[in-house]
């Protein structure tokens, strides 16, 4: 008797069965959306305050290092690296402002945060990467680390305690510290790292006390 061909299974999918894998698909990576934007902000949020904080302790660590004052402020956020630079005159200065789109450090012996060129160039770290509107403080202008590594963050009070001479002794600026020198105004700085659409605890927070502790925490985005 003869044997009839065997019908072999088929190996495909048939188009219900995908669609049905689309359908799921399409509902998890919904579901997963939401917490994925908030790891972005967070992330964001995050190297933004790492990246001021470096900018802080570089210029307390050279405050220290060179005896002399140091500051960070605020720039305009039209700040271009790859354009050319003036090496006589600042094309940044400082602004009085509480938004920080850029920023730089810089040597300021005078301690005014303004920059001395007659010794050659004072700028140590420019940066400008930072999405306008993100960086915040709760007063406006620079902050200025002295050489114990002290930080006088509030422009518009009193100095922590040094007095500075312009004349030089052994190559190196002449410095007297006053333990008693009064302080007037806030004893913090606090800038608020709120990304555009932050929602919930992605935002951070940057405080740096009278004494030069710089410390980054979590806070709400204000509903922003």
């Amino acid at each position: 008797m003869r044997q009839l061909p065997r019908v072999g299974k088929s190996l495909g999918f048939t188009i219900v069965e995908i669609m049905t894998v689309v359908i799921i698909a399409s509902l998890l990576v919904v579901a997963a959306l939401p917490g994925y934007e908030n790891f972005i902000r967070n992330n964001e949020a995050f190297v933004t305050a790492s990246r001021l904080a470096a900018a802080m302790r570089l210029a307390k660590a050279e405050a220290i290092k060179h005896g002399i004052p140091v500051t960070v402020c605020p720039i305009s956020s039209s700040f271009n690296p790859t354009s050319d630079f003036n090496e006589g005159v600042e094309q940044w200065p400082c602004q009085a402002t509480t938004t920080w789109d850029a920023w730089k450090v810089f040597k300021d012996p005078n301690f005014n945060a303004t920059e001395d060129f007659s010794d050659g160039w004072p700028i140590i770290q420019y940066y400008g990467d930072v999405q306008p509107g993100t960086v915040v403080s709760n007063i406006s202008g620079p902050v200025t680390f002295d050489p114990m590594g002290f930080a006088n963050i509030n422009p518009s009070s009193t100095r922590s305690g040094w007095t500075w001479s312009s004349s030089y002794s052994s190559g190196e600026w002449d410095w007297s510290y006053s333990y008693t020198s009064s302080y007037t105004g806030s004893y913090y700085r606090l800038f608020s790292i709120v990304p555009s659409g932050c929602s919930g605890q992605n935002a951070k927070a940057l405080e740096i006390t009278q004494n030069g502790v710089i410390s980054i925490f979590n806070i709400d985005c204000y509903g922003n």
